[in-house]
């Protein structure tokens, strides 16, 4: 397809328009998507997904942590903290370390009301 220089498509779809942000199934044809169907293959893709927030028992710079959805050593964790509680403590490493659980490394005791928020990948 030839196009002018400096000119740009815009609002289109398998040669039809997008009308008001949306596409129609019509709009689509053969390549019919089902919303559904979508959002399966991307969970399949990206596993199981969860966020949960945690707070702190306290006592120690290392924490096992309970975490329901890490199913293992295997998860992919991303943990920060969302209120640092009254010790004032930073986050140095977070992993999984076995089912439902994981080991928090602080900068010192977090005491008991630090809450730490974790996203999990399985």
């Amino acid at each position: 397809m030839f196009m002018p220089k400096n000119r740009q498509l815009r609002n289109v779809i398998i040669g039809a328009h997008i009308r008001d942000g949306e596409v129609k199934s019509a709009d689509i044809g053969d390549l019919a998507i089902d919303l559904d169907d979508l959002k399966a293959e991307v969970t399949n893709l990206m596993g199981s997904i969860a966020m949960v927030e945690v707070t702190t028992a306290g006592g120690s710079a290392t924490e096992a942590m309970t975490v329901p959805g890490v199913t293992g050593a295997d998860s992919k964790v991303v943990a920060t903290i969302t209120d640092n509680g009254t010790n004032n403590v930073g986050l140095a490493q977070a992993g999984a370390t076995g089912a439902n659980t994981v080991t928090c490394i602080f900068s010192g005791d977090p005491s008991n009301d630090t809450v730490v928020c974790f996203f999990v990948q399985n």
